[in-house]
């Protein structure tokens, strides 16, 4: 056997066998190595057909009708396992050369992400509106409004400084009056007195003989002399000759009595007087602490904050607009600047407090002459008590109770009601405005009093079963029954609601680039997918009368009211609609009712002119826009304003975004049967190919281990792929 190896014949073949079998491997492993490498690439192009083939499959309803893609009814794992077994079938032809031999092992299909999650629906709006929203929006509103933003913002700021100072004004007034009266009521204290002194007063006091009634103080002085000459007579008689003794008993019991009366009358009248001055200098004081209120309300005037949003718009730059143009504010700013006229100066204020304090200091005198007076019955000073006391009573009562010129109280008054002049035309327009407003309250009472049909009920049920699952789906939680809000009958209160929306209309528009695109977006959607109601069936407007068999419209005339509002019956949406439009009316109307009535003087006049211009106004617009389904923005910007632009301005006041999505979704569903929650619209796929390898099984393990994949294996003579493929709408 040594002899055998040592032999060396055939070293060379050995050599050249074992050298070969190196290059082949060498060449072996490139070749499984290419047919892998493609086999991966095919993997790859395999999952991502397969997934898009499924997601292919979307619902058509949700995309045509709704711009929403879902995935469709179609199962998607079959999608996925055809597409698949037809991407892997063997070539038919027999002189084929299979390179890649690909097998699929195993398929799974994941769909996540429903339509119904907030996110999700969200998302897929903004795409769709991501252009067309805000070039609408620009073009059809924004251009609309902007020229018209400093005019309104000068008018809500009047009419909120205004309608505050008139608030306190009229308390004002009406404390100085109630001093005034309590003043008078102190006044009223004297007469009495004066009845008591000498009747009449200022007569004179002539003599008289014992036996006449004592009914004021000068009976008692007037029969002094006759007493005490009687006296002096029975005094020189014997007692049982005496002749006046019951006269002269009956005089000092009389005298007695009076000077008891008077004494008593004094403190009771100065009691009284006493404290209706105090109470005339409480209502000062309260008159003084509103005057001192009216001055902070118009120092915080310029400072406003709700202004930030008219500003805001403004600014912004809107095609077709001048962003020079202050239109009519500057005219409307004047009458702000007259607020002043509507404060009492303090040295005017001052004097009615220096009123109260003479009326107390001419009130002493009175009462030391009356205590003197009482003290005096009986005695020789009596007639001369009387006259000085009669004398300053009657003084007193012409300057506190009497109606004459001398009349301290009375000037006082025509003071107050000489800066008065335009309080009584102010109180006229006030009840003329309330009066005209009660014709839109009919309306309201008429829209709100239809009888829906079981069918609309049996709608609006439906759809409020569906709404509520959209919440719970997207855990959120569920509403209470809403109610819409008070119609304001007072002008004011309409007024101040009014402006109150304009200013956060406003800030809407004016935040438009500022973050709130989201809210654009679906506003936007809602108006441009969904329908609204056709405002030209209250074309009876006109007459109240012809309402009152207002039939509510069914859901589908009035789905952007629903998403907007979200009631679940037929009238109040519609109703909810007619309110606001209303009162955008009325604040735009009442900014027009400032520059008209701006010559008046009086703030609080204009004030009162501007509300009621602004009301009848806007009751010829709800008028108008019934009849033709549009009106004039303002006779200061003559361009249209249509029933849907009104809504698509509202969409920015009511920012429940949560809410208004599960109403879109609630809709979407109703219509189409289709649940989003249960829709989805991501794919997430996966594939396991395995391809059998032409070599040593030794050798591609190794190459497994050099070009290993992850979830890449080798098997026995296969190697083994695992794909995933994602896709989103």
């Amino acid at each position: 056997m040594r002899r055998v190896f040592r032999r060396e014949e055939g070293a060379v073949s050995i050599f050249l066998m074992i050298a070969l079998s190196v290059v082949f491997m060498f060449v072996a492993v490139f070749i499984d190595y290419a047919r892998i490498a493609a086999m991966k690439v095919q993997g790859e192009r395999l999952a991502h057909a397969a997934v898009r083939s499924v997601m292919s499959a979307y619902d058509p309803q949700l995309q045509q009708n709704y711009g929403l893609y879902a995935i469709g009814e179609t199962r998607g794992d079959l999608i996925m396992g055809k597409t698949l077994n037809e991407s892997l079938k063997p070539s038919p032809r027999a002189d084929a050369f299979p390179l890649l031999p690909l097998r699929l092992d195993s398929s799974a299909l994941q769909l996540q992400r429903p339509l119904g999650t907030y996110d999700i629906f969200n998302r897929q709006i903004s795409e769709d509106m991501k252009y067309k929203a805000p070039i609408d929006f620009t073009l059809e509103m924004l251009s609309k409004f902007k020229p018209m933003s400093q005019s309104m913002k000068e008018a809500s700021s009047t009419f909120d400084v205004l309608k505050k100072l008139g608030k306190l004004y009229d308390q004002r007034e009406k404390e100085l009056d109630d001093m005034l009266e309590k003043q008078r009521k102190a006044g009223q204290q004297a007469p009495p007195l004066s009845r008591l002194v000498l009747q009449p007063p200022g007569s004179q006091i002539s003599d008289e003989v014992l036996g006449g009634a004592i009914a004021t103080a000068g009976d008692a002085a007037s029969q002094y002399q006759d007493y005490m000459n009687k006296s002096a007579e029975d005094a020189s008689r014997e007692s049982d000759e005496k002749l006046y003794t019951d006269l002269l008993r009956k005089y000092l019991e009389g005298t007695a009595s009076m000077s008891s009366t008077l004494a008593a009358g004094v403190r009771g009248a100065s009691s009284r007087h006493e404290a209706l001055l105090q109470e005339a200098e409480e209502h000062f004081k309260k008159a003084q602490q509103l005057n001192e209120e009216m001055k902070q309300v118009i120092e915080e005037a310029e400072s406003r904050s709700a202004s930030s949003g008219y500003d805001a718009l403004s600014h912004q730059s809107v095609p077709g607009t001048d962003s020079s143009s202050a239109g009519d504010a500057p005219m409307i700013q004047s009458i702000r600047q007259q607020t002043g006229k509507l404060i009492h100066h303090d040295s005017f204020l001052d004097s009615f407090q220096a009123e109260i304090n003479r009326q107390k200091n001419e009130w002493g005198p009175v009462v030391q002459k009356l205590d003197a007076l009482a003290g005096s019955l009986g005695s020789s000073a009596a007639a001369s008590s009387v006259s000085r006391a009669s004398r300053s009573v009657e003084e007193y009562i012409q300057e506190y109770s009497d109606p004459g010129t001398r009349n301290k109280l009375s000037q006082k008054q025509l003071e107050l009601e000489q800066l008065r002049s335009s309080d009584k035309e102010r109180k006229a327009l006030e009840g003329e405005a309330r009066g005209k407003l009660k014709q839109a309250e009919r309306w309201m009472a008429a829209l709100h009093g239809g009888k829906e049909s079981g069918e609309v009920q049996a709608q609006f049920k439906e759809l409020k079963r569906y709404y509520d699952d959209s919440l719970s789906f997207n855990a959120v939680a569920a509403e209470e029954d809403r109610r819409g809000t008070e119609w304001e009958s007072d002008p004011y209160d309409a007024g101040h609601a009014s402006m109150d929306q304009m200013d956060g209309s406003f800030a809407a528009m004016g935040g438009l680039m500022d973050g709130v695109m989201d809210e654009l977006f679906q506003n936007e959607y809602a108006v441009h997918y969904f329908s609204h109601y056709d405002i030209t069936e209250l074309s009876g407007l006109s007459d109240p009368g012809t309402l009152s068999g207002f039939t509510p419209p069914d859901l589908k005339e009035q789905e952007v009211e629903y998403i907007l509002y979200g009631f679940h019956n037929g009238y109040a949406n519609i109703a909810a609609a007619y309110g606001e439009i209303f009162a955008s009316r009325l604040a735009i109307r009442t900014m027009e009712g400032f520059v008209v009535n701006s010559n008046k003087g009086n703030p609080l006049l204009i004030l009162a002119a501007a509300i009621l211009y602004g009301v009848e106004k806007a009751i010829e617009d709800m008028i108008a826009l019934s009849t033709k389904g549009s009106v004039e923005l303002s006779r200061y910007m003559p361009v249209e304003m249509t029933y849907r632009d009104h809504l698509r301005l509202f969409l920015f006041l009511h920012s429940h975004n949560d809410k208004k999505m599960s109403r879109m979704l609630a809709l979407i569903r109703f219509h189409t049967g289709i649940n989003p929650a249960e829709r989805a619209t991501y794919a997430s796929g996966e594939i396991e190919l395995g391809m059998k390898l032409w070599f040593l099984p030794g050798v591609t393990k190794a190459l497994g281990a050099v070009m290993d994949h992850g979830d890449d294996a080798v098997k026995g003579s296969e190697y083994i792929i695992t794909r995933r493929a994602d896709f989103s709408y």
